[in-house]
């Protein structure tokens, strides 16, 4: 259904400094900043894939988060020297002090007595995963000096050291490798339930489409059975077939229009679910433990969003025909044309005999796909309810 997106969803190009948006679709810095530009209300815009809702931070778009976990090849990224800080760019990295180097402190690194013996290695030969944890670490922005290195349970936010002494000092906290460990098991249950999640929408698209054949071929055999008696009583009943064909057809194409958004939601929500995984993927491979925290219970929503379903009724004259031909009577021409049900006559007859064949396939749209679900994740959700 859906294919792994290396490609910017506005510009339809390689991502350019990528920024991550709380539902987890990723832009080109640039081109969020257009789109920003043009659609902002209130401080606020709407995802151009999925329509949620996103608050702007205060710095705009390019204080969001970077999407580090793009495995671009070409993306240059690049790392500062740790030790002269970010006049100048690193190339090696020293495995025992965990630092990076430019060239210049590499090389006093490598003759001097104490760190000589340390082992270094080039950052161009380290593969994606790696790079994702040697990422520039992260400081506390009260003491900017101290490495953030705890995370305070009682206040649900990172600190270092000198916070733990000041303002924690009384608070149960838990150092970041820690936390992110117990995190990561829970993301990575997640995951399997992703999995079981997106296998369940697929056969919940495949419904839909299975029932988008059964209205095709249900119109086709309405419209032949009134082409057939048309054929009798072409002469006197023209106008009142010309009528009836109108309303089949009226008829299903509302039905195959909710169809339609019903499988856009499908769709467009297991874009969402994949994306979610893919991005759990990526953190719990490639992710620092600040990264596993500050995503983890954002990607735990989305996985654990309920999914959309079909309302029953829309089908109700899959089983209740429209039209009901009747035998020919020379001194009878319209009444015994046939029976015309509208959609609601149909609805209400399902209703009353309890047809058992749609309550068992709409039972099984219900068991892979509920519309049960908060209505600020999914906008389509209220296109489905306009459509009833």
């Amino acid at each position: 259904m859906a294919a792994r997106r290396q490609e910017c969803s506005i510009c339809m190009d390689s991502f350019k400094n990528p920024k991550l948006i709380p539902c987890h679709h990723s832009f080109c810095c640039n081109c969020l900043e257009d789109y920003v530009r043009a659609n902002v209300c209130n401080g606020k815009f709407n995802c151009p894939i999925c329509r949620t809702s996103v608050e702007l931070p205060i710095g705009g778009v390019a204080s969001l988060q970077s999407n580090f976990y793009m495995d671009d090849a070409d993306s240059g990224e690049t790392f500062v020297c740790d030790v002269c800080g970010p006049k100048n760019v690193a190339s090696s990295r020293c495995l025992d002090c965990e630092e990076n180097l430019c060239q210049s402190c590499c090389y006093c690194h490598e003759h001097s007595k104490a760190t000589r013996h340390h082992k270094i290695c080039d950052l161009g030969t380290l593969d994606i995963a790696t790079k994702g944890k040697i990422r520039q670490r992260i400081f506390c922005e009260q003491h900017p000096e101290d490495q953030i290195r705890l995370f305070c349970r009682d206040c649900n936010e990172l600190i270092c050291l000198m916070c733990k002494a000041v303002n924690h000092d009384k608070h149960t906290s838990r150092t970041v490798a820690d936390y992110a460990a117990e995190r990561k098991k829970t993301l990575l249950r997640k995951k399997d339930e992703c999995s079981d999640k997106l296998r369940r929408m697929k056969d919940s698209k495949a419904m839909a489409e299975e029932l988008d054949r059964k209205v095709n071929d249900a119109e086709r055999e309405e419209i032949k059975a009134v082409d057939e008696q048309h054929l009798q009583l072409k002469k006197v009943l023209e106008q009142e077939v010309a009528n009836m064909k109108g309303r089949i057809q009226n008829v299903y194409h509302d039905l195959r229009q909710k169809i339609a958004v019903f499988k856009k939601c499908v769709e467009e929500e297991f874009v969402t679910c994949y994306n979610a995984q893919e991005n759990v993927q990526k953190i719990t491979d490639q992710g620092t433990d600040i990264d596993i925290i500050r995503n983890g219970t954002n990607l735990e929503q989305l996985i654990s969003a309920s999914m959309l379903k079909m309302d029953p009724t829309h089908t109700a004259c899959l089983k209740n025909k429209l039209f009901s031909p009747a035998q020919i009577d020379a001194t009878k021409f319209i009444p015994l044309m046939g029976i015309m049900l509208d959609s609601t006559d149909a609805v209400s007859i399902t209703s009353r005999k309890k047809q058992s064949h749609l309550s068992s396939t709409f039972d099984d749209l219900d068991s892979v796909c509920s519309l049960n679900r908060n209505a600020k994740t999914f906008y389509c959700f209220k296109k489905i309810m306009l459509l009833r």
